[in-house]
């Protein structure tokens, strides 16, 4: 995930958000449609293969299958399979871009206030809401495995008001002053900033010292 944090600091985001005129309503959809098939049709069929996740290392998933199967990949492959980890960042960025500036809204929404403090969703989302909450949900729901493809769809959609619901918890106050102390240790600075040096002060005249004489009117 570095390089995307890394693309997110160096790139003029304001700069171009002002030169770059958002589409309305229906433009903005068209462009949305238009990343779900960039992503999901047009770059698998140029590649021809499924690419590593930006998550994980490469014996997890998919990449793990090719690698641990020395029949599929040879050993240039191997050594040089961080390369399609590099071409994934590189087809994902222009979705990205296209949504932020294109599809998300730029003003004020009721869910803004979670931007300022989405460092604590991104640490405990997997754990917590995916590992944890996600399955608890569909056991209780009693979701199986679904063949029907319109119950797919639902189930993915009802993915949006969970993924906001999780993003609530783990933004809200509460869950921040549970945690607070390791991802926002302020307490640090009372170690780490050096004190303010104290205001020099004139030596005291000695007793009995004559006064200065006064100076000119």
């Amino acid at each position: 995930d570095m390089p995307y944090f890394a693309l997110g600091y160096v790139a003029p985001f304001p700069a171009l958000a002002a030169r770059i005129t958002k589409p309305g309503p229906v433009g903005a959809a068209g462009v949305a449609v238009g990343v779900w098939v960039y992503a999901y049709y047009l770059v698998p069929a140029v590649f021809g293969m499924s690419l590593p996740d930006g998550h994980g290392n490469y014996m997890s998933g998919d990449p793990g299958k090719l690698i641990v199967n020395t029949g599929t990949l040879s050993a240039m492959d191997v050594n040089l399979y961080w390369l399609r980890r590099l071409a994934r960042m590189a087809v994902d960025t222009p979705a990205v871009l296209a949504v932020i500036f294109l599809v998300l809204p730029r003003g004020e929404t009721p869910i803004t206030y979670m931007g300022a403090h989405t460092l604590y969703s991104y640490i405990f989302h997997s754990h917590i809401g995916f590992q944890l909450w996600r399955p608890a949900l569909l056991q209780a729901v009693g979701v199986g495995v679904v063949e029907n493809f319109a119950v797919h769809v639902v189930i993915v959609l009802a993915h949006i008001p969970f993924c906001l619901a999780v993003m609530a918890v783990l933004t809200s106050s509460y869950w921040r002053m549970l945690w607070s102390w390791a991802i926002s240790p302020e307490w640090l600075s009372v170690i780490f900033t050096p004190a303010a040096p104290k205001p020099a002060t004139k030596p005291a005249a000695a007793p009995g010292a004559a006064a200065p004489p006064p100076g000119p009117p």
